[in-house]
């Protein structure tokens, strides 16, 4: 009788038991999941690299075949380096609809301009392939990677970086040709990220409604960062530099700071670029803006040594 109630006792855990189960497991979790998000990130950030490969690899394709760079956009009708190049990515389905008799924004585009193209996006990026509204009401799908078009004078005014003559990046309105880049193909960009518009984002996280930065920069309205659709001729960027909280410039920063016209991304530590000889490279957000300043400046005899 004893012996057949040992043997019909329930063997189990206590309630002691299971939560010190639980609170290991809770634990042990804590500890992987950092490690998972990283693994992630480094294989978004790989992705957008390879992204900005294949850019690059289009911009000395189309060169080769034009004898000179995309250009920013084109003078009148507006046609941007992001078009330009689009035979190049193995997108003719959209360079084949897009008409370049007509201005960019003309209703014969319409539905070739909101269009996203995964090359044109970085993987990292919270909310990537929205809408935005750009001249005229009309939709067009936005672009992660976009040329430097000037360092202002609005920094050099305020002493964050040294006067130039020659202020002008690779990628602009005017004809530029590999014989054009006196500093050299090794030292100029030729894209950055500045990734996240049309929604504002300033140091990581969305940023007010509303940002009057205070030095001719776009202003932001809504909470709308302008000049991020890929057809858009305003999507080049200058250099102003930022101040620490990312709303007023100029300031010290370079990147990662804001995405309202200025260099940014969401990768931890700083973002990726392309240079004019096809490489890719991720520069820390601790840059000296004297060096990035450099980097996009494409006939100021500058050579960088590091970046």
């Amino acid at each position: 009788m004893i012996g057949n109630l040992v043997r019909s006792r329930r063997v189990g855990f206590t309630l002691i038991e299971l939560l010190v189960v639980i609170a290991i497991i809770a634990v042990l979790i804590g500890l992987l999941l950092p490690a998972v998000q990283a693994a992630r990130e480094a294989t978004r950030r790989m992705s957008c690299s390879n992204n900005m490969r294949q850019i690059g690899l289009a911009a000395q394709n189309y060169h080769s075949l034009y004898k000179m760079f995309p250009r920013q956009a084109l003078p009148n009708r507006g046609h941007t380096w992001a078009v330009a190049i689009m035979p190049f990515l193995e997108r003719v389905d959209l360079f084949s609809s897009y008409d370049f008799s007509v201005d960019w924004n003309n209703s014969r585009n319409h539905d070739t301009i909101d269009k996203k193209v995964s090359t044109y996006t970085c993987p990292s990026t919270p909310i990537s392939g929205l809408l935005d509204r750009a001249g005229g009401g009309v939709m067009t799908a936005t672009t992660d990677y976009v040329p430097h078009g000037v360092v202002t004078s609005t920094i050099m005014n305020a002493g964050f970086v040294k006067r130039r003559k020659k202020p002008f990046g690779l990628i602009n309105r005017s004809v530029t040709r590999m014989r054009d880049v006196f500093d050299g193909l090794s030292n100029t960009m030729l894209l950055t990220e500045d990734a996240g518009r049309p929604q504002f984002y300033v140091n990581g996280r969305l940023g007010p409604s509303t940002n009057d930065n205070g030095c001719g920069n776009l202003n932001v309205a809504n909470g709308r960062a302008k000049g991020g659709g890929w057809a858009d001729p305003q999507n080049f960027i200058p250099l102003h530099g930022f101040s620490d909280d990312g709303l007023s410039c100029s300031g010290p920063w370079a990147i990662n700071k804001t995405n309202n016209n200025e260099a940014y991304s969401f990768h931890p530590g700083g973002l990726q670029i392309n240079l004019a000889d096809g490489s890719t490279h991720f520069i820390s957000e601790q840059i000296d803006i004297e060096v990035y300043a450099s980097l996009i400046t494409k006939a100021e005899l500058e050579v960088i040594s590091a970046f």
